[in-house]
């Protein structure tokens, strides 16, 4: 909790914010946590730093298509 104690301590955040982990490769894994939700600040997406593939980025396709399952 320490990385997010920043956000944590804004004002108001401990009636209106709340901090929730979720598997980006789950098809619907988001459903019930942004279900009844104002707004939403997607902050993180897996990386591919294996790939020995020069045209592999590390942005990988994976990546992109577990963003489009939000």
């Amino acid at each position: 909790m320490e990385k997010v104690k920043p956000l944590l301590d804004l004002p108001g955040a401990d009636t209106h914010l709340t901090i929730w982990k979720a598997d980006l490769t789950v098809e619907g894994g988001f459903d019930d946590i942004v279900s009844g939700c104002t707004g939403v600040f997607h902050v993180a997406t897996p990386m591919d730093f294996e790939s020995k593939d020069p045209e592999v980025s590390t942005f990988s396709i994976s990546s992109l298509e577990s963003n489009l399952k939000i």
